[in-house]
């Protein structure tokens, strides 16, 4: 047991503990907030049953129905693999086929935070539970787990208040004391309100020295060398940004000179202008210009073509793959000029038709790879074809998410379910196919039933033999979500 608890809470616990050995399996504490039901609780899963599995799950607004049924079962069994696709009670039968569990006792606090789902499987689960299943539920409200004994924590006593803040709190001041009687009057028996007491807060101390005169100069001496020394950096910075402003002031106003380059278009005009003046010449001068001339015009060509170059701008390996080539045939005055040489077109090119009859090749002997090589494989895929089919799946998916089934059977040989139904000859039999970790699996249900009371009426109604095999009743929408799972 826990270190510090009350005689009625003491009390109390072993009042929950005898509920439980007279044969009822839930129980929910109600009390309202402060009152110390969480403390309670774990004091008695602390100190009862200890031979049990026991599992302590404290809820709240973000915990989901998936999170809890997880922790519960890895409090229950050791190592288990649990199937989130499954509900609460769907888990425990199947983790307790592979290794049976012993009695439990599970402790859950928060029943606000519980949805109606997960409260359904509770109350079914603490029924038809194999071994000894006790599950404790606190909450602030009662009435809030149906079918469930609601025992009610009351209010601390004006005694029992002094002697619990007496067990956190050594030194109280005495009874007398208005402000202590105040305080423990108003809190009104709450234990959370109880434990805030402040002994530093409820006095007041009028012999408390004064700050000294020394101290408060040394303050101000401290503050003033502070305000001194922001002030010697500010104007340092100030400075500094003033020459700066200046520097740049100054370089903006010289007068940078811009020196025109001949652009390419500039420099075709002047080979064009050249070429022009060589083919207007007669032939006969040409014979008679002397080699210190033709030299003088080749120097001043040469000098044309490298101011074009240059001025030329630079061409990406994108536009050299998508462009036209370029030779360069001599001219008839020595000059190399460019020539567009075209590419060859597509169609010349054999390796395209290559290529796609390569890929054609591959294609058919994937579609031969994947035909039955057999008459034996058609007809398996045809019977799992025709099993897959026979199902009510479009009818559940139609019905209300209000109503109500019972689940008869479930099991992965659609022959067995066919058989079940036969035998039994029911008449709203309905069958729902799902798939679970790849395997295909068949409820045999009987199907709608408006409301939960209808269905239990049903239920109460089957013969033995459908009554032995503990039929439970399911939502029609925890069915259609396994459905559409399932697609």
């Amino acid at each position: 047991m826990q270190s510090q608890i009350l005689p009625s809470r003491a009390a109390l616990v072993d009042r929950i503990a005898m509920q439980f050995e007279y044969g009822q399996s839930l129980i929910c504490l109600v009390g309202n907030s402060g009152l110390g039901k969480s403390y309670l609780a774990e004091s008695f899963i602390t100190d009862k049953y200890s031979d049990f599995s026991k599992a302590f799950i404290q809820l709240s607004a973000h915990s989901k129905d998936v999170d809890v049924v997880r922790q519960l079962m890895e409090h229950t069994f050791r190592a288990p693999l649990v199937d989130q696709k499954l509900s609460l009670t769907e888990n425990f039968f199947v983790l307790n086929s592979e290794q049976p569990a012993g009695p439990c006792l599970w402790v859950l606090d928060g029943a606000r935070h519980l949805s109606d789902e997960l409260i359904t499987e509770l109350q079914n689960l603490v029924v038809r539970a194999p071994n000894t299943l006790y599950v404790l539920v606190t909450a602030q409200a009662p009435n809030m787990l149906p079918n469930a004994l609601d025992i009610h924590l009351e209010p601390l006593s004006l005694f029992e208040s002094k002697q619990l803040m007496r067990m956190f709190f050594p030194e109280l001041p005495s009874d007398d004391d208005p402000i202590f009687s105040t305080f423990v009057s108003e809190a009104h028996g709450n234990p959370s309100v109880l434990l805030d007491w402040q002994q530093d807060d409820q006095q007041l101390d009028l012999r408390a020295n004064m700050p000294s005169k020394g101290k408060q100069k040394h303050f101000f001496i401290v503050a003033f060398s502070l305000i001194l020394s922001l002030c010697l950096i500010a104007a340092l910075y100030n400075k500094q940004l003033l020459d700066l402003l200046q520097t740049k002031r100054a370089v903006s106003e010289q007068t940078a000179v811009v020196v025109t380059e001949p652009t390419v278009f500039e420099a075709q005009q002047v080979l064009e202008a050249q070429s022009t003046q060589v083919e207007s010449t007669p032939s006969f001068t040409s014979s008679h210009l002397s080699e210190d001339d033709t030299e003088e015009k080749n120097t001043e060509e040469v000098s044309a073509i490298l101011g074009a170059l240059l001025s030329e701008p630079l061409v990406t390996e994108t536009e050299k793959s998508h462009n036209v080539e370029t030779a360069k045939p001599t001219a008839p005055n020595g000059i190399t000029s460019p020539q567009v040489i075209s590419k060859p077109e597509l169609s010349d090119m054999p390796i395209v038709e290559t290529v796609s009859n390569e890929s054609n090749a591959l294609q058919e002997g994937l579609q031969l790879d994947q035909r039955p090589d057999s008459e034996p494989d058609r007809e398996k895929l045809t019977r799992e074809a025709a099993a897959l089919s026979v199902n009510d799946n479009s009818w559940f998916l139609l019905r209300a998410d209000t109503e109500w089934s019972i689940q008869l059977l479930a099991v992965t040989d659609q022959k067995v379910a066919v058989d079940f139904i036969q035998q039994h000859a029911l008449d709203n039999v309905k069958v729902a196919q799902v798939i679970r970790s790849g395997r295909t699996w068949w409820f045999v249900t009987l199907a709608p039933f408006a409301q939960l009371d209808d269905a239990k009426a049903a239920r109460s109604k089957l013969s033995r033999d459908l009554l032995a095999a503990k039929p439970f009743f399911k939502r029609i929408s925890q069915i259609k979500q396994q459905i559409q799972q399932s697609q």
